[in-house]
């Protein structure tokens, strides 16, 4: 009985951690934010967030660096992709997407980590650095 319970219980936890993230869904998400972000829409980029990332830092902490960030650099003119992977261990299932964001004064390296959360693909994380 014991070894059944055994069993059952490393099949659940092998089912939960071993799901293929799509990789389009989490593009569409990275995709979506970076014009969230652009168009300065914060509230709608909120609800992309996991709710860790969500509740990591004050909401209006987020929205002003990102406000900051775009008045440095300017208006997104285009995007890239320049490099995915996919992070999974027993606790983590993620897919990271890094872009190249060419900006009116600046081009920034752009790294979304992408989580399925809640049924959705959600932001657990966004990384914007200065291109040198």
């Amino acid at each position: 009985m014991k070894k059944i319970i055994f069993v059952i219980a490393l099949s659940s936890l092998f089912s939960c951690t071993g799901e293929k993230l799509d990789m389009n869904a989490a593009r569409k998400t990275a995709e979506s934010a970076i014009q969230l972000i652009a168009d300065e829409k914060y509230d709608e980029l909120s609800k992309l967030y996991t709710p860790d990332f969500r509740d990591g830092e004050e909401k209006k902490l987020k929205e002003l660096k990102f406000s900051q960030i775009i008045h440095i650099i300017g208006k997104m003119q285009e995007y890239s992709l320049l490099d995915s992977s996919r992070v999974t261990t027993d606790e983590v299932n993620r897919i990271v997407l890094k872009y190249k964001v060419k900006h009116e004064n600046a081009e920034t390296t752009e790294t979304y980590t992408i989580a399925k959360e809640e049924g959705s693909y959600l932001l657990a994380d966004v990384y914007i650095t200065n291109q040198h």
